[in-house]
């Protein structure tokens, strides 16, 4: 009996200096800080897809003038980049927020996304439609596309 009161009062005592020491996990230690995990998807594209702002094209068989990468579960930002092999930055409108036609909400990006891009809730794939701008109330990219990658990197945090 005297032995187990021993080994309990040693245990205590080598708690509590822990304790007083900092070597015990405390609540914010036990919360983990979410890493970031990335995916970068890329897909060829030939041509473009009609003209902004006036006859803009629809995804309808790509490669040509656009592609479609699938988001996996888990990712909530892309960021995109555009690389024609004229060397020249080319416009795309890329759709985070689904994709039903051309009208359909996007975002715009001339060579490459200046950001991370927030996905909707609900979207399973990135259309990303090449088209050539009429300039008018934004700016023009420099060159039309014509055959290229589009890369895609996908995150769970912007």
């Amino acid at each position: 009996m005297a032995a187990r009161r021993s080994i309990l009062t040693t245990l205590l005592a080598v708690v509590l200096i822990a304790g007083l020491t900092g070597y015990l996990p405390t609540a914010e230690a036990a919360k983990k800080k979410k890493k970031r995990v990335e995916r970068t998807a890329e897909a060829q594209y030939v041509g473009f897809s009609g003209f902004r702002g006036a006859v803009e094209g629809a995804c309808d068989a790509p490669p040509a003038g656009c592609v479609i990468l699938p988001i996996e579960k888990g990712e909530r930002f892309v960021s995109v980049e555009v690389a024609d092999s004229a060397g020249q930055p080319v416009w795309a409108s890329v759709y985070t927020y689904g994709y039903s036609d051309p009208s359909t909400t996007h975002e715009h990006v001339c060579g490459a996304s200046e950001e991370p891009l927030a996905i909707a809730p609900g979207v399973t794939e990135l259309v990303v439609v090449l088209t050539q701008t009429t300039g008018g109330a934004t700016s023009p990219c420099v060159g039309p596309a014509t055959v290229g990658t589009v890369t895609a990197t996908f995150s769970n945090l912007p």
